[in-house]
């Protein structure tokens, strides 16, 4: 497996001229985003290798830059988007991650001279995650498994050239592993202006993604807003969802609106987005309201109790609170209720 944060220099360093991100009538290259990456990684060079850093930011470029940096430093990244918690909550949040900086803006140093990238093992990323039941579970993502989980996102899913993606939904969350990918393809990663449909709207019309980015709530908002039929979605060679399997109904009204580019992948914040994915050649067969069959080198097994099991570089080391770990003898447990038919995955609820 090799470290996240060399994968993010990599990529960076590979196409110094093109654009990288997009966002609020800015383009960042990607020569500028390294040198971003590479000022913050002198920032965090001053904390301690254990400690966390907690952004409560909006959702720009910026956002993913600082995980980037903790990727390359060696140090916790976890995010809490804005309004997404009230006062007590938030308070309650910081508590149990008990951090040791909160970015909500920062200035940026220059580079310093060479870095050295944390290895493999080391912890980068904190999620949250609660199922459906229980107290929050902070989720500890080593560097190793995110690269795990960038390269097969970038080899598995069926890429435009050089793609140009629309993400209006948080890179704190689920779809920002999807930021590396688009970098390592040598792609342009744009985040719309402002939240809310309309925006999404106006960011296709304006940068014309090849590749778009979508939850269920985005993705049924986008099906019935009035707007979406007169938009042109010619440039439009991939939809990625995550979140849920989709009705036939849903299938068959968003072909009719935005082609037959349907892809969806599945994970959850202890194995992200990359335990089982569908083409768009699978939303056209009888499988198609599955959630797909599982990534390469993913290795999956269900119980007697129907509970699905993973193995593979992709998974969470521990949880950071409550202690604990998902992970027995190398297997992750899910707590996803499942079936297999015909090797693809159909999700039928949770364990209790």
């Amino acid at each position: 497996m090799r470290p996240a944060g060399e994968l993010v220099l990599d990529a960076l360093r590979a196409h110094p001229d093109r654009v990288a991100f997009e966002h609020a009538g800015t383009a960042l290259s990607y020569r500028d985003a390294e040198t971003t990456v590479l000022g913050l990684v002198e920032l965090l060079a001053k904390l301690p290798p254990e400690d966390t850093v907690v952004q409560v930011r909006p959702n720009d470029p910026l956002q993913w830059l600082v995980n980037a940096a903790c990727y390359v430093a060696g140090r916790r990244s976890a995010g809490i988007p804005p309004g997404t918690l009230d006062d007590a909550a938030l308070a309650e949040r910081l508590d149990r991650i008990g951090p040791a900086t909160i970015l909500s803006d920062v200035d940026i140093p220059a580079p310093g001279g060479p870095v050295e990238v944390a290895p493999a093992d080391v912890v980068v990323r904190l999620g949250f995650t609660r199922g459906t039941t229980g107290p929050v579970k902070g989720v500890e993502l080593t560097s190793g498994a995110l690269g795990a989980v960038a390269v097969l996102l970038r080899d598995t899913l069926p890429w435009p050239d050089r793609p140009r993606v629309l993400c209006p939904e948080p890179v704190s969350g689920g779809f920002g592993n999807l930021v590396l990918p688009t970098l390592l393809l040598g792609g342009t990663f744009t985040i719309p202006d402002e939240p809310g449909v309309d925006a999404l709207l106006d960011a296709v019309v304006a940068y014309r993604p090849t590749v778009l980015l979508a939850l269920p709530p985005t993705f049924r908002a986008l099906l019935d807003h009035p707007r979406a039929a007169g938009v042109d979605w010619l440039s439009l060679q991939l939809l990625i969802y995550s979140g849920t399997s989709l009705t036939d109904d849903e299938i068959d009204r968003a072909h009719a609106l935005f082609g037959q580019v349907l892809c969806q992948v599945f994970g959850q914040v202890e194995a992200p987005k990359t335990i089982a994915y569908s083409t768009p050649a699978d939303h056209l067969g009888p499988h198609r309201s599955s959630l797909g069959r599982p990534f390469p080198g993913i290795e999956i097994d269900i119980d007697e109790a129907g509970e699905l099991w993973v193995r593979g570089p992709n998974i969470a080391r521990s949880y950071a609170f409550p202690p604990g770990s998902p992970v027995r003898d190398g297997r992750l447990r899910t707590g996803d209720l499942c079936r297999l038919e015909d090797g693809y995955l159909y999700h039928v609820g949770r364990a209790r």
